[in-house]
């Protein structure tokens, strides 16, 4: 019999594969845990409990939303709620409102009547109210409002005669609501990237759009007005086309085939003629009559002296209006190209159609294409609209905006003028647009983009990297050098930079790759992070996001709706997954981090079951952190917090209504109440209290391997008969072998004060454990009390028995 004393020093491993039970060869062994849920794990190898998530307030209507981060500075970050046709915002942990209008009534009648001097709100609107002082009960609440007049409204279907009389204050603000057209569906395959006040929104089956944040607390969204492009390859059909004029709106364009169809409302066609052929260039000394047109430098010009007149030595080089030199005038007409957006279908061969303006502010189409006459095959049509689709990818790389993968053109990727991001007029300038397709052996849709030290572009088949050909240099249209560098194939979930590497969720939704640089290689290489935990993917991950502080951790929705979390601190050896049931079986649909102070603060949807009703909270993960108070710790679900007067009624519940919830009163536990009309009454006075959802955070370890006598512990009866476990910051916990046998550990002592919390705990607690022989060996620790826990170490006494 082998007595052996043995301890877990780390969780770096995280939860491992029951695929991995076998492996006691594997260095993670001994680092891992066969169940981590809602626990995460320090790069320094212990493990602390997930901190409770606190409610911002629900999705309009209940429905389904996708979160997205809006992050103008550190100061400065939304979360936007993408609903049904709809965007909304959070800031600060609460909906964005206009200004707000201040409350001198509420009437305790059915319904509630506000008054609010001059409040503009009109019926149908929803509107946010906060701090009066007595009727509580209406407090951090979403209304409709109805019946309104000047100076009062109603709150539409709210009783409010058994609420506490009106006091004093209070304030109501329309909450901020922007008007789209993305469906329910169509949100959650939404690309974006942003630049300044402005995010880009790429999507297969819409224009590209913006989103533009015009103040503090306003937002706009239109669809790009692109400049001239970006167009597909120039036509090498018979097909010619011409203009009915060479400027203005409502001009017809003819084709001499069938070409167009009413989806083309909205696109561009560019035409350009040969001026080598067409014009003869200027020459001194030369007569021009009034009207002439002549070619110089690459650009076209029109003699409008008025009379016939003889040019000097200078010839005409502006690039827009009229200028004289010497005794002729000349007009600025065009380069060799000019283009019109499709305004109106008429039939395949004719379309109505207005002149833009180019990027040198010019109107004007080229002389010889107005007119049947002067049809021409010289035209290209817009790459986006029609036939084509729109764009399902956009990034940013080296000051250019970028969009991929329409319908039409699926390995295409369109790179705007550098610094001009709404630009696409083409050239070989340096600066000009980008068009370049992806030549490979198979159709690579491009799903997603994403800047490094190269623009590496992710298609359903494979990664591709874009650059400027070597080194540092710059990409521009000349030296465009496009590689394939890995063959995983990318899903719809958008992949994201975490430290010098990319994550992504391969297309079967099962496996999160890092990829990055390799200089060995030269090129990108991927590794399997799900290898380890390749069961906590199971079902697929449908959403993600990275946390970088306080801790480095990348969190993942599963199609379930469970919350999964890795720990990714590689430099440290720290890639260890864990799982986070949330309370009340909460369904989490979508994730987002915004910045919020020193922290990042990550963002859930979740949807849930309220009152019979189908639900969605919008809430937000508190610290790890909290300033070794206990009474700062949040560990509730979907909770709020009271902080005033010592009270025993905490109202504001409504979200809550009819639920079990679990409470901290000033840093100590309560017994659990049912919220019933958005309220409850506590047991005894409290100035701070914490209520929401219960969820327990549990540790179960691997199959003890101590060795044996003989060699390994594997398959042979083991019996434990001690523990000690050591805490940080620690208050209340339970311990066993399995969690049907838990024996609740004592963290008050007689020293304490019995009407006081007990302080936090640092230290060992060892226990006589009530282990029989078995095979197995594990050890459980639980905390299901909303209070912290920190685990840094087990150490186990055991004997095993040789056969």
């Amino acid at each position: 019999m082998a007595r052996v004393s043995s301890i877990v020093t780390s969780f770096q491993a995280g939860e491992l594969s029951p695929r991995l039970e076998g492996r006691i060869d594997l260095q993670k062994y001994s680092a891992g845990a066969q169940t981590l849920q809602n626990m995460v794990v320090f790069p320094q190898g212990g493990i602390t409990r997930r901190p409770g998530t606190y409610y911002a307030g629900s999705s309009k209507g209940g429905g389904k939303i996708r979160l997205v981060p809006f992050e103008f500075s550190d100061e400065q970050a939304y979360v936007l709620e993408f609903g049904a046709n709809y965007i909304r915002a959070f800031r600060n942990g609460t909906p964005l409102t206009e200004a707000t209008k201040t409350i001198t009534g509420i009437t305790a009648a059915n319904p509630a009547v506000v008054t609010a001097s001059s409040h503009g709100f009109t019926n149908g609107d929803k509107v946010l109210i906060n701090s009066v002082v007595g009727m509580t009960e209406v407090n951090n609440r979403e209304f409709t409002v109805a019946g309104a007049t000047t100076h009062t409204f109603e709150l539409s279907g709210v009783n409010s005669s058994a609420f506490t009389a009106y006091g004093s204050a209070g304030t109501v603000g329309k909450i901020v609501e922007v008007t789209t057209t993305y469906t329910e569906a169509q949100v959650f395959e939404i690309n974006f990237v942003q630049s300044a006040d402005v995010i880009f929104l790429a999507h297969k089956d819409h224009e590209p759009a913006k989103l533009t944040r015009t103040t503090a607390t306003s937002f706009t969204i239109s669809d790009i007005d692109f400049v001239d492009g970006p167009y597909l390859d120039e036509n090498i059909t018979s097909t010619t086309l011409y203009a009915s004029a060479d400027t203005g709106s409502g001009i017809t364009i003819t084709a001499s085939a069938d070409l167009f169809t009413s989806a083309d409302v909205g696109r561009f066609v560019r035409f350009r003629e040969v001026l080598e052929v067409t014009y003869d260039e200027w020459a001194a000394s030369t007569s021009y009559a009034n009207n002439a047109f002549v070619r110089y430098n690459g650009h076209v010009y029109k003699h409008v002296t008025g009379s016939t007149q003889t040019s000097g030595n200078t010839p005409p080089v502006h690039t827009e209006g009229q200028e004289e030199y010497g005794a002729l005038t000349w007009e600025y007409r065009h380069d060799d190209t000019g283009y019109v957006e499709i305004t109106g279908f008429t039939s395949a061969t004719v379309v109505t159609a207005t002149v833009k303006e180019d990027d040198g502010g010019i109107s004007v189409l080229p002389h010889n294409v107005v007119g049947s006459s002067n049809a021409t095959a010289k035209w290209s049509l817009g790459a986006f609209g029609g036939d084509q689709g729109f764009p399902r990818a956009v990034a940013f790389y080296e000051e250019r905006l970028y969009f991929a993968g329409t319908t039409g053109k699926p390995q295409s990727i369109f790179g705007s003028v550098t610094a001009d991001f709404e630009n696409h007029t083409p050239g070989t300038e340096d600066d000009a647009a980008i068009n370049v397709t992806i030549s490979s052996d198979q159709v690579n849709i491009i799903k997603h983009m994403i800047p490094g030290r190269f623009l590496q572009i992710m298609t359903s088949s494979a990664e591709f990297t874009l650059s400027g050909g070597t080194g540092t240099t710059a990409v521009t249209p000349t030296n465009l050098n496009v590689l394939r560098e890995t063959t995983f194939g990318s899903g719809g979930v958008r992949p994201l930079r975490a430290g010098s590497s990319t994550i992504m969720i391969q297309k079967g939704g099962e496996k999160v790759k890092e990829v990055t640089f390799s200089l060995d290689t030269d090129g990108l290489v991927g590794r399997d992070l799900t290898v380890l935990g390749e069961h906590l993917a199971r079902g697929g991950l449908t959403d993600m996001v990275w946390q970088q502080e306080p801790e480095l951790i990348l969190w993942f929705v599963r199609g379930d709706g469970t919350l999964i979390g890795l720990s990714y601190d590689p430099a440290n050896n720290t890639i260890g997954w864990h799982q986070h049931p949330l309370g009340d079986s909460g369904v989490v649909e979508s994730i987002t981090a915004i910045p919020s102070g020193t922290e990042d603060q990550v963002y859930l949807s979740v949807k849930r079951t309220i009152n019979s009703a189908t639900v969605r909270h919008i809430v937000f993960m508190k610290s790890i952190y909290f300033n070794q108070n206990v009474g700062d710790a949040f560990y509730v679900d979907s909770g709020l917090t009271y902080d005033g007067a010592a009270t025993t009624t905490i109202t504001g519940l409504n979200h809550l209504e009819g639920k079990s919830v679990q409470i901290l009163t000033d840093g100590s536990t309560h017994p659990d109440k049912t919220v019933s009309g958005g309220s409850v009454t506590l047991d005894r006075q409290a100035s701070k209290v914490h209520i929401g959802l219960s969820y327990n955070s549990l540790v179960e370890t691997l199959r003890l391997e101590a060795g044996a006598d003989d060699g390994i512990a594997q398959g042979k009866i083991k019996r434990i008969h001690g523990i000690t476990a050591r805490f940080l910051d620690t208050v209340g916990a339970e311990l066993g072998p399995d969690v049907n046998n838990l024996d609740r550990l004592p963290f008050r002592d007689s020293s304490m004060d019995m009407d006081t919390a007990v302080p936090l705990f640092n230290g060992d607690k060892e226990i006589f454990f009530p282990s029989g022989y078995e095979n197995d060996a594990q050890v459980v620790i639980r905390q299901s009390q909303p209070l912290p826990m920190t685990i840094v170490a087990i150490m186990r006494r055991s004997n095993t028995f040789d056969a």
